[in-house]
């Protein structure tokens, strides 16, 4: 029989060793990161423009299709991914959660990965928190493991091959090279971007290992970049031999080119806003990238950024050189690529370099951490961390109560379909039209009329042309204009010309985007173009 004291005090003995474990934390970052990209995931918002056209081109194919023809709307993602997303729609069907799970297991994956990483090259706790918390917490990332893009797999492929890189040690040569071969031959399928960070990583080892007079790991490194090559070559026979001869997205990236030799005040313009524009990205960019500059790129948080990123870089090229020539290779591959007008160098297309920028800030922690000031060093380092992961990191607990949700087409859709009266139809512009095509059969809208524009510089004239084209058809009724965020935003003449013909009867506000409710009927110019009744037999002589 066992007794107990009554004035003992409870205790708990295993909760100040886990709060002391530096495990115990960087995991329970990781489950922060996890909880950010499942919120948005589970949000489940409507497509956008661009995942529309994707999704518009995707489901009706089947697999050879997809691996061996273009896709249609100027798409372009890589085979693998495309793959991937198709095995999961036939197992689970066609729905946007199944559409983007791909993205979100590509998230998770990199989520994972960022922990070894940051033990391979950071040595000190705040160093390795700083590299897990920030990838943890970019809204960009987050935003992109639920969209029904590549780009997270981009991501994803950069982290794998810097990781296997950083493991590679001639005294395991096999293993380290069979998995580095394997990986990139296999990132090459499911990543545009991975050419260049494996161009990068080749080059380092290649370079390094010649330097070292290690004969065998020079030339099993020599064999790597033979697999990769022959990977890539199928690669591009197969499916990516048409994209730099598409001029709709020469002409859409034009002004995202690098432009090298710099020649005037505007090419080095370029690239100073170009840098800002990857910082921005990093830390501070919220939903889809688009490839215009922003004015937030050069607000003063971002330069001073910017400039951490740079003392970083030093930083990490004094502490892990292969991992600092690594990302300056990659970088000027990209640039390279750029210039030769091969591949944009803005927005999501370069969120594969986001990465590199996390481990620049990371060195810098571990650098001041490092510094001979006793105790001194470690709590600046600390205080250094939790300043640069602060700015990505309040803004993505703000998506916990406020998913991004841009252009909600299918919310729109839903109301009309709830609020419709017979002979209601649907007017909206050609770039809405296929948000619309993919949506309106799933809510129930297939059999509604439909009046499509073609957007011009004259809203002008393109509002009298359509509603001269509704007032003619002698069974058209009400009219439902469904205006996304560019028209309601950017352009007040569609809406002025629009509001000319008649008032709207009602008003609803859209995430990225307007819907309104018109009735064209009783106007006058409607009145003028409609069709008149055709004469009765009685009065017919």
């Amino acid at each position: 029989m066992t007794t107990t004291t009554p004035d003992a005090p409870f205790r708990l003995p295993a909760i100040q060793p886990l709060l002391r474990s530096q495990r115990f934390w960087l995991w329970l970052i990781i489950a922060a990161g996890a909880a950010f990209r499942l919120r948005q995931f589970a949000f489940n918002r409507s497509f956008w423009h661009d995942e529309t056209l994707l999704a518009t081109a995707f489901v009706d194919r089947g697999f050879a299709q997809l691996i061996f023809e273009p896709l249609a709307h100027s798409q372009a993602a890589p085979v693998g991914y495309l793959v991937l997303v198709k095995l999961v729609t036939e197992v689970l069907g066609t729905h946007e959660w199944t559409l983007r799970l791909v993205s979100l297991l590509s998230g998770m994956a990199a989520l994972l990965l960022a922990l070894p990483v940051a033990r391979t090259l950071f040595t000190s706790f705040p160093a390795r928190a700083t590299l897990v918390g920030l990838v943890a917490a970019s809204p960009v990332l987050v935003y992109y493991s639920s969209e029904f893009k590549q780009y997270q797999g981009d991501v994803l492929c950069t982290l794998l091959i810097l990781w296997l890189t950083l493991r590679f040690r001639p005294e395991r040569l096999g293993r380290d090279a069979l998995w580095l071969a394997l990986a990139g031959a296999a990132c090459v399928w499911f990543s545009h971007a991975a050419d260049f960070v494996l161009a990068g990583s080749g080059l380092v080892l290649w370079l390094e290992m010649a330097r070292r007079r290690e004969r065998s790991a020079w030339l099993a490194v020599n064999a790597v970049g033979v697999v990769w090559l022959a990977s890539f070559a199928i690669d591009y026979v197969v499916s990516l031999r048409s994209l730099p001869h598409d001029g709709y997205l020469a002409a859409f990236w034009a002004t995202s080119f690098a432009p090298i030799p710099p020649t005037n005040l505007a090419d080095l313009q370029w690239f100073w806003s170009s840098a800002l524009g990857l910082v921005y990205l990093s830390m501070h960019q919220m939903g889809t990238a688009f490839r215009e500059v922003l004015p937030g790129w050069f607000s003063g948080a971002i330069v001073v950024l910017l400039a951490l990123t740079v003392l970083g870089s030093v930083a990490l090229a004094h502490q892990r050189g292969r991992a600092a020539t690594m990302a300056a290779l990659t970088l000027v591959a990209v640039l390279g690529a750029s210039a030769l007008h091969q591949y944009p160098f803005r927005a999501r297309l370069i969120l594969f370099l986001v990465p590199f920028v996390f481990l620049a800030m990371a060195a810098l922690v571990q650098q001041v951490h490092d510094l001979p000031l006793r105790q001194g060093g470690t709590w600046l380092a600390a205080a250094l961390a939790i300043a640069t992961v602060w700015m990505p990191l309040q803004l993505s607990v703000h998506t916990l109560r406020h998913p991004n949700n841009y252009q909600d087409i299918r919310g729109a859709l839903r109301y009309i379909d709830e609020h419709r009266e017979p002979g209601d139809h649907v007017m909206l512009g050609s770039w809405t039209f296929p948000a619309y095509s993919f949506y309106a059969p799933r809510v129930g809208l297939a059999d509604m009329p439909l009046f499509v524009y073609q957007p011009t510089s004259n809203e002008v004239h393109n509002i009298r042309a359509t509603v001269r084209r509704i007032c003619q058809d002698p069974t058209s009724g009400r009219t439902w204009v469904l205006a996304t965020n560019q028209i309601v935003a950017n352009n007040r003449h569609f809406l002025a010309a629009l509001n000319n013909q008649s008032p709207p009867l009602l008003t609803l506000p859209l995430e990225g985007g307007a819907l309104f409710l018109h009735d064209f009927r009783p106007t006058a110019y409607c009145q003028h173009h409609r069709p008149s009744p055709a004469p009765s037999p009685s009065t017919a002589h």
